[in-house]
């Protein structure tokens, strides 16, 4: 008998994926961890339930949510992120030689772990010098962060979602996105995922509403992932200055979904998404 791994997107829409074993599972001190290896994505990452990375399209969300920000930003020396303990954001920032530091602050070590021990192709910058883990609370951390030394070029959020009493809910609140702007340095950028638009409208409203109010500029993109809900997933950055929509130059190597003319495009928005905006 085949077995299926189902995941509600909604009250009244559920995805599945054909699994072909489960690899692992834990209960971490924050949430349910599994691994389980599926027919068509392969092996898959999921967190209470939801999925959050897959060997089969992970390199879009990644690539987008880190180059777009990075080559926007004419000269992102200190990059800090925020989640991402399965390590496929960290290895798309640190292919960016002009990169000097990257700080990861995950919440939860039992990620970094599985992600060591079951995809070591998101984890194979886990050694580069240029990268320090930290783990603690993402936004406690930010909080700490007072003094000029301490600040970023860009800050990216790779979180899971703010739905029920998970570790990303306090991530999406204007007291995180008032101490991300404390936090970067002047013409500073920040990026953090809004959702699947079909089956969570008002997280992208939510967020679009107060980055309007705190930050100079509030830009909207978006990609095709298929394994979230959907196929549609947006991406909300707030600026101090930088125009995201407008990359500066171009990535040294070859990448399996960004392109300087994708980075553009992803900018235009169909009304759909456009009516979704709130502009503060």
């Amino acid at each position: 008998m085949a077995l299926w791994f189902v995941e509600s997107a909604s009250a009244a829409h559920k995805l599945q994926w054909k699994v072909t074993r489960e690899v692992y599972s834990v209960e971490s001190s924050f949430q349910h961890i599994q691994v389980l290896e599926t027919e068509q994505f392969g092996m898959a990452l999921v967190l209470d339930g939801i999925m959050q990375t897959t060997l089969g399209d992970e390199f879009i969300y990644h690539e987008m949510l880190a180059l777009v920000p990075l080559l926007s930003h004419p000269d992102p020396k200190r990059v800090l992120i925020i989640g991402g303990g399965d390590g496929g954001l960290s290895r798309e920032v640190l292919r960016l030689p002009e990169v000097q530091s990257v700080v990861m602050v995950e919440i939860d070590p039992e990620v970094v772990d599985v992600a060591r021990r079951f995809f070591p192709h998101h984890t194979e910058a886990f050694n580069d010098e240029r990268l320090r883990i930290v783990f603690a609370d993402g936004a406690n951390f930010l909080q700490s962060q007072a003094t000029e030394a301490d600040k970023f070029d860009v800050i990216l959020v790779d979180s899971t979602d703010p739905e029920g009493d998970g570790p990303g809910r306090f991530l999406y609140t204007s007291e995180f996105h008032r101490d991300v702007k404390r936090a970067l340095n002047d013409g500073g950028v920040y990026v953090q995922h809004t959702g699947a638009p079909f089956f969570n409208p008002e997280v992208l409203g939510m967020v679009t509403e107060d980055v309007h109010r705190k930050f100079p500029l509030c830009q909207t993109y978006w990609a095709s992932v298929p394994s979230y809900p959907g196929g549609i997933f947006t991406f909300t950055a707030g600026s101090m200055g930088p125009d995201l929509s407008k990359p500066l130059r171009e990535l040294p190597g070859e990448c399996r979904w960004y392109t300087p003319e994708i980075h553009r495009l992803a900018f235009s928005l169909p009304p759909y998404l456009q009516k979704l905006i709130v502009r503060g």
